[in-house]
């Protein structure tokens, strides 16, 4: 990654906003994420976990991350998180993360690597001090994510 984002930061005065305008910015292809239709709230309430949690998309260590995060550190059910997968193209996805690597093996493999770094943020996800809201962030879009993470109990892992 050639950009070292703000939000990645354990104590960045971004807003969350302001985090979400960055991450934006660094992922042109990404969804405007507007709210107006169910995929656009779907893909924002994930993206305000991203930004919240410091974790980088794209890559299956922080989606992986993300998504470990997101089951125990927030209010959404598995069932619930399911639902957002309806939305999500799982071939595309796959195929973006076979072109990396070469693989579907290698996928699996390197899947496989980062479970540590899963569980080190589910252990993270369980020792917050409260659940983030994951339908509702709009109460935190104009706090500084340092203030946030603070209030919630997010410790950001590095790399």
């Amino acid at each position: 990654m050639s950009k070292q984002f703000q939000y990645l930061q354990q104590d960045s005065q971004l807003t969350l906003r302001e985090g979400l305008k960055e991450y934006m910015a660094g992922y042109s292809h990404l969804n405007k994420n507007d709210g107006e239709t169910e995929d656009c709230r779907w893909f924002f309430c994930h993206d305000c976990t991203h930004v919240l949690f410091g974790t980088i998309p794209f890559e299956m260590k922080g989606e992986s991350v993300n998504d470990a995060w997101t089951m125990f550190g927030t209010d959404i059910t598995i069932k619930q998180y399911g639902k957002f997968f309806d939305f999500v193209d799982y071939d595309v996805i796959m195929n973006s993360y076979v072109k990396k690597v070469g693989s579907k093996w290698r996928v699996y493999l390197t899947l496989l690597s980062v479970l540590p770094t899963c569980l080190k943020a589910i252990y993270r996800a369980i020792k917050m001090n409260k659940k983030w809201e994951w339908f509702n962030p709009e109460p935190y879009l104009d706090m500084p994510l340092a203030e946030i993470r603070k209030e919630f109990g997010v410790k950001v892992i590095i790399k």
